[in-house]
C-alpha cells in the first residue's frame, strides 16, 4: 500500500492472545492488499479521502482514570430515562451499567477475551469491500456488545455517547455489536459531540443482528468539529419478521460518510432508513445506503432530506437490490434537497438493481431553494428574514424528526 499514515505499530490489549492477534493481522493484511479507496472506486467517486489517509493521526491513548476530567460527565448528564454508555476520546468509560434483566452490555476486550460473541465480529460484511472497516479491525480493541435477550423489551433507550473534546490529531476506531434475540425490542441512540477545533478521525463499525420478530430503532446524531473526519459502517442483518429503523441527523464534519448496508435475510423482514442532514460550508456529507432484498416478501424504504449551505458538498447514494426469486418485495427511496446558495453541490445517485418480477420499487429526487413568497409572508408579519429562513429550514427537516416515536429522544437529541 502506497500510503500507510494511518497504520501504526502499536501494542493492543490481548495481542498475546493468538486468536485476537490473528483477527487484527487479517484486517491489516486486507488493508495492505486493497489500500484505501480512491475516486476510481465507484462507491467513493464523490468522496475524496486523500486528506484523511494523508493525516498522521495517532492512536488515541487510554484514559487513566475511571472518571476522566475532559468534561464528558458534564455533557452526558445522567438521565433516568436512558441507559448511558460513554466513550471519551475513543475509549470506553468502565462503569457498572444499571441494566434491566435480559439486557447485557459488555466491553470489546471482554468479548475478545471470553470469545462467546466473537463469531459476530466481521461476520456481516466483507472487509475487502470496506477499507475503513479493515482499518477498524487493525485496531480492534474499543467497542461494546449490546445483547437484548429473547422476548425482552428494553424499556429505556441505550444511549452511546462519543465525546471527542481533546481528541485532536487522534484516530479512534470503535467496533460495536448489537444483538436482538427473537421478539426482543430496543432503541439505540448514538450521540457524537466535540468542540469546534479538533481535527481527528472517528471510524465506527456497527454490526447489528436482528433475529425473528425483533424490533430495533437506531438513532444517530452527529454534531462534531468541522475540522474532524467521520466514517461509519453500519452492517445489519434482518431475519424473519424483524424490523430495523434508522434515523440519522448529520450536523457536520469536514468529511462525514455514513454507510449503511442492510441484508433482508428472511421473509417478512423490514428496513427503514431516514436521514436529515445539514451540509456546511467547506464540508462534505456522504450518505451511502445499500439494501439487499435477498428473499421474497421483504420491504424497505429510504428517505433523505438535505439542507445545503453555500459552499457545501454532499452526495447521496441509495441502492435497492432485488435478488433473483425475491418476488413480492417493496423497495422505495427518495431524496429531497434544499439549496441555500448557488455554490452548493449535490451528487444524487439513486439506484435500482432488480433481478425478479412481481416487485414494487421506486426512486426519486427533487431539489429547490427557499420559497421567496413564504419568506415574504413571514417577514410581512414581523418575523425577521433570518428567523423566517430558519423556520423554513426546520420545517423542511421536521418531516424526518417527526418519525421519532420516543419524545424523550426527540427532545434530547433531535431538537
Amino acid at each position: 500500500m502506497k500510503n500507510n499514515s494511518l497504520l501504526k505499530s502499536v501494542e493492543l490489549f490481548l495481542d498475546d492472545k493468538p486468536s485476537v492477534f490473528a483477527l487484527r493481522q487479517q484486517a491489516r493484511n486486507v488493508l495492505e492488499n486493497i489500500g484505501f479507496p480512491s475516486k476510481k472506486n465507484e462507491l467513493w467517486k464523490y468522496t475524496d479521502v486523500k486528506k484523511i489517509i494523508n493525516s498522521d493521526f495517532d492512536i488515541a491513548e487510554a484514559c487513566e482514570e475511571k472518571k476522566c476530567s475532559c468534561g464528558c460527565d458534564k455533557d452526558c448528564k445522567k438521565n433516568e430515562c436512558f441507559i448511558d454508555v460513554k466513550f471519551c476520546k475513543g475509549r470506553l468509560h468502565i462503569e457498572d451499567f444499571d441494566l434491566p434483566k435480559g439486557v447485557n452490555v459488555l466491553s470489546m476486550p471482554e468479548v475478545l477475551y471470553e470469545g462467546e460473541y466473537k463469531k459476530y465480529i466481521f461476520n456481516s460484511f466483507d472487509m475487502e469491500k470496506h477499507p475503513f472497516g479493515a482499518l477498524n479491525g487493525v485496531y480492534l480493541e474499543q467497542g461494546i456488545v449490546i445483547e437484548v435477550e429473547k422476548d425482552v423489551e428494553c424499556l429505556k433507550p441505550l444511549v452511546i455517547h462519543y465525546h471527542n473534546d481533546g481528541a485532536d490529531k487522534k484516530q479512534m476506531n470503535i467496533h460495536n455489536i448489537i444483538l436482538l434475540g427473537t421478539n426482543a425490542k430496543a432503541e439505540i441512540v448514538e450521540n457524537f459531540v466535540s468542540d469546534n477545533n479538533n481535527a481527528y478521525l472517528m471510524n465506527v463499525v456497527n454490526e447489528i443482528y436482528l433475529k425473528k420478530d425483533s424490533v430495533c430503532k437506531h438513532y444517530k446524531v452527529q454534531n462534531e468539529s468541522l475540522s474532524s473526519y467521520h466514517i461509519a459502517q453500519n452492517a445489519i442483518q434482518v431475519y424473519e419478521g424483524a424490523k430495523y429503523k434508522q434515523i440519522y441527523y448529520s450536523k457536520g464534519a469536514k468529511i462525514s460518510r455514513n454507510e449503511t448496508n442492510i441484508d433482508l435475510m428472511e421473509k417478512g423482514a423490514n428496513a427503514e432508513v431516514y436521514t436529515m442532514y445539514r451540509a456546511k460550508n467547506g464540508c462534505l456529507t456522504d450518505i451511502t445506503t445499500n439494501v439487499n432484498h435477498k428473499v421474497m416478501g421483504v420491504n424497505s424504504n429510504q428517505y433523505a432530506k438535505a439542507v445545503l449551505e453555500d459552499g457545501s458538498r454532499a452526495c447521496f447514494q441509495g441502492k435497492v437490490k432485488i435478488w433473483k426469486d425475491a418476488v413480492e418485495c417493496v423497495g422505495n427511496q427518495l431524496h429531497k434537497a434544499l439549496y441555500l446558495g448557488d455554490e452548493a453541490e449535490l451528487n444524487c445517485k439513486p439506484e435500482l438493481e432488480i433481478y425478479a418480477d412481481d416487485v414494487k420499487c421506486s426512486h426519486g429526487a427533487s431539489s429547490g431553494a427557499l420559497d421567496r413568497d413564504e419568506i415574504f409572508y413571514l417577514t410581512s408579519r414581523g418575523i425577521g428574514k433570518i428567523e423566517a429562513e430558519n423556520m423554513l429550514i426546520e420545517a423542511h427537516l421536521r418531516e424526518i424528526s417527526e418519525m421519532i416515536d420516543n419524545e424523550k429522544i426527540k427532545d434530547c437529541f433531535f431538537s
